[in-house]
């Protein structure tokens, strides 16, 4: 049984955490591409390393004790930040937890002094780019591969 997302918890990936954070982003990017290259994932193998301790952000949203999503912020510019490795476990899609995610990177990247955020996603998730234009993400660019969105933070 579903447990409902009002008791999502989202804090700062941990060392107790980061396996699970990997677990997700790699499944949901096998889900996605069919197939998985680890070797283009190293940034997961030490995620506390290679994000928190770096001044970049990565999440967790925990039910109880159970990480079911991720998302993380990473510095572009001086005023920008992008949004990288958010995923939602697939039993826990569509109960409101990638929103409540990306409100809570929203918020900690306002904190950062970001005045605006870009992602990019593969130009065949349809569901993934709807989700960002319904939070108010503009796309900016397109190739045969990616589309690349942006959000004025006010």
């Amino acid at each position: 049984m579903k447990e409902v997302y009002q008791t999502l918890v989202i804090e700062e990936v941990s060392k107790e955490t980061q396996e699970h954070a990997k677990h997700i982003v790699l499944a949901g990017l096998k889900e996605r591409f069919g197939l998985l290259d680890k070797s283009l994932n190293q940034d997961l193998n030490e995620i506390v390393l290679n994000y928190n301790s770096r001044g970049n952000l990565f999440l967790v949203g925990r039910i109880n004790t159970k990480v079911v999503c991720t998302g993380a912020l990473i510095r572009e510019e001086a005023d920008t930040g992008r949004i990288v490795r958010m995923s939602v476990q697939k039993e826990y899609r569509r109960q409101g937890i990638a929103q409540k995610m990306l409100k809570e990177i929203e918020k900690r990247a306002q904190a950062k002094g970001f005045k605006k955020i870009v992602l990019e996603t593969t130009n065949s998730w349809h569901d993934a780019i709807s989700f960002y234009k319904k939070y108010e993400y503009k796309e900016y660019d397109r190739n045969e591969y990616e589309v690349h969105m942006v959000k004025d933070l006010l």
